[in-house]
């Protein structure tokens, strides 16, 4: 019989308790929330010392497209090809009509411009030389040619590309009134483009010209002159009259000679234009046309056959 020395000596045992715990999981979460916290500072000081990736990435991005877009303009221009100004109202680089029709269609251009001032072009192309949608190409050349007078701004020219089976109508700044979009989609869809879809330009051509001409007519007054005619009475009083004699030697000729006046340019097909005879000044048919400065801003319409 064991007997504790405590009981014997009449004292009460110590009460036996076990060692706390608190203590050790208190340490043991602490512990583990530095080990968490460790790398979450590392990440913090290392991205607060260097820049956001974000942020460059974006950077960069905003520079590869700013050079792309300076490249494709760049190419977009470069493979681009505005034609010279042509010498006549009617111009087929195509070979699509008739040189009879043709200059039937110099002409009545040449005739309109002298009774309203209004200046028409028809150009005939084989192809479009650009990369860029028609309406814009074509409002550049138009604006390079400068169809119309400068002060009142009265041009129209009518593209056809014949490849492309594209045409587009350009309508001065001063015509857009009369020759408002609609109407000038009406012309090219509905009257020209059939004709155009038979094979027949000679047709869709002179229906399309002698529309363009009643939709615009009455616009502007007219001086009896072409823009070229014009200053070429200023510099010589005796112009007009040599014209008038030149005009009808020249219908008188026509009826027994070969028709003149066309040479090939470099689209490959001929146009009106760089004929002359004696002193009058003779040009392409009709009086000759010169663009006056006429400018656009990307009035009209076209169609597709």
């Amino acid at each position: 019989m064991i007997v504790d020395s405590s009981v014997a000596a009449g004292v009460s045992p110590a009460p036996t308790t076990q060692p706390a715990r608190l203590p050790l999981q208190r340490f043991r979460v602490k512990r583990i929330a530095s080990e968490v916290d460790r790398p979450l500072r590392g990440r913090c000081q290392t991205s607060a010392a260097s820049p956001p990736f974000t942020t460059s990435s974006a950077e960069r991005s905003i520079r590869l497209i700013i050079i792309t877009l300076i490249f494709v303009a760049v190419t977009s221009h470069a493979a681009e090809v505005i034609p010279p100004k042509p010498a006549g109202y009617f111009n087929d680089y195509a070979s699509v009509v008739s040189k009879e029709a043709a200059l039937r269609f110099d002409e009545q251009l040449a005739q309109f411009e002298r009774e309203t001032s209004d200046q028409v072009v028809v150009a005939v192309f084989p192809k479009m030389q650009s990369d860029s949608s028609i309406e814009d190409y074509t409002q550049r050349v138009a604006q390079a040619w400068g169809v119309g007078q400068k002060e009142q701004r009265n041009g129209v020219v009518l593209f056809v590309f014949k490849s492309d089976r594209k045409m587009y109508i350009q309508v001065g700044y001063g015509l857009e009134g009369a020759l408002p979009d609609i109407t000038a989609f009406d012309i090219t869809e509905y009257h020209i483009k059939p004709q155009f879809r038979n094979n027949n330009y000679e047709g869709g051509l002179a229906t399309g010209i002698d529309l363009i001409c009643k939709a615009i007519r009455g616009e502007y007054k007219g001086r009896g002159q072409t823009d070229l005619e014009r200053h070429r009475g200023a510099s010589s009083p005796f112009g007009f009259l040599v014209f008038l004699l030149v005009l009808i030697i020249f219908l008188i000729a026509s009826r027994g000679w070969r028709r003149r006046g066309y040479r090939y340019s470099s689209f490959g097909g001929p146009f009106i234009g760089g004929w002359s005879s004696g002193g009058g000044g003779w040009s392409s048919g009709g009086g000759g046309f010169s663009g006056g400065g006429g400018s656009f801003g990307g009035g009209g319409a076209g169609s597709s056959w």
